[in-house]
């Protein structure tokens, strides 16, 4: 890991973080953030059209008429393999839908890499950023897209549409494309961590496509709660607590299979791990049905969490919000309160420049 490589990106962040809009976070403040949308042609090679009624009944009528202001965190258009106009003309009600968020001043709009040439659209209905300060005392929330940690956007901005394009284009197998992006996605995780622990912020990145909790995975955070309990006890009587997670943490295991990333403490083993870096992940994977693990991140009543979308019959560990009339439920799967967060940043993280 190159210092250099850090430094440039945690420049970056501060570039962004002062160039970009900023809003005072308050108690009363809700926002939910979603990234990697990726909206094609509504074809078959478009990843989004699966899930088109689960996000749409998701979005319209759980956080729009609650209030919440919509954070499209960047690669809500994958213009590397489609036209706009073709997206345009494939997702009119969703369109509508950011519309109502928009009529309400509920919506922001982040570029991410693969939307990046929209910033030299005049005719673009929404204004775009490259991120969302939420301003908390002394310090920030940045939500930006994160691709800034990636090749060749290190150190740089904004490339051409052209460039992009052409980098996006190679002559690999389906199969070793996959494989090395899935480590240079651990290695851009580590630099954006390593850059927020050294600029003492928390960050919202959408880049890197896993759900990332206090920098840490599902998995990490299973792991590091059954070792708690093994310490300190488990205070449930009769079903156990610790059996539980156990269960949950060996179907994460198989989940992740034999080409998993990386663990999120790896990103620095020499000091505990800093709670700077979150993610909601991507809303929905290739392989995923209906509204199966649609994950957000949500800020309300001055707590960060990150929540998953799915069937109502499904089996979590806490009790479900059902989603009337439609076969949705919403499901916590982490909290805390964000000034917690910046406490545990201000004792954990490695002193360096500051914003």
């Amino acid at each position: 890991m190159k210092g250099s490589n850090i430094a440039k990106l945690a420049s970056s962040m501060t570039a962004i973080a002062a160039g970009c809009p900023s809003e005072g976070l308050r108690d009363e403040s809700r926002y939910v953030i979603v990234a990697d949308l990726r909206m094609g042609d509504g074809g078959s090679k478009d990843e989004l059209a699966k899930a088109r009624k689960a996000i749409f009944a998701i979005l319209g009528k759980w956080y729009l008429p609650r209030g919440y202001t919509l954070v499209l965190n960047g690669d809500i258009e994958d213009l590397r393999r489609f036209w706009l106009k073709d997206i345009l003309a494939a997702w009119p009600e969703m369109y509508a839908l950011f519309d109502s968020f928009k009529e309400k001043g509920r919506l922001r709009k982040i570029v991410g890499e693969r939307d990046l040439p929209l910033l030299r659209l005049r005719s673009y209905p929404y204004e775009l950023s490259q991120g969302l300060r939420l301003d908390v005392q002394k310090s920030f929330l940045l939500v930006f897209h994160g691709h800034q940690a990636s090749p060749p956007f290190v150190g740089r901005d904004y490339l051409s549409d052209y460039m992009v394009h052409w980098l996006g284009s190679s002559k690999r197998s389906k199969a070793e494309a996959e494989e090395e992006d899935r480590g240079e996605r651990f290695k851009a995780e580590r630099r954006l961590y390593r850059a927020s622990s050294r600029l003492g912020i928390v960050a919202i990145q959408g880049h890197t496509r896993r759900p990332l909790f206090e920098s840490r995975t599902n998995r990490d955070s299973i792991r590091a709660e059954v070792e708690r309990l093994l310490h300190e006890g488990d205070p449930r009587e009769g079903d156990s607590k610790l059996d539980e997670l156990i269960a949950i943490y060996r179907r994460e295991l198989r989940k992740g299979g034999r080409r998993s990333l990386p663990s999120g403490p790896s990103y620095d083993e020499r000091n505990l791990v800093s709670p700077c870096l979150f993610s909601p992940g991507r809303v929905v994977g290739a392989k995923t049905q209906g509204a199966r693990g649609l994950r957000m991140l949500e800020i309300e009543d001055g707590s960060l969490s990150l929540v998953r979308w799915g069937s109502a019959r499904s089996v979590a560990a806490g009790p479900p919000r059902i989603l009337e009339g439609t076969p949705y439920a919403r499901f916590l799967t982490r909290a805390a309160p964000i000034q917690g967060l910046f406490e545990r940043i201000d004792l954990l993280a490695p002193k360096g420049d500051g914003l």
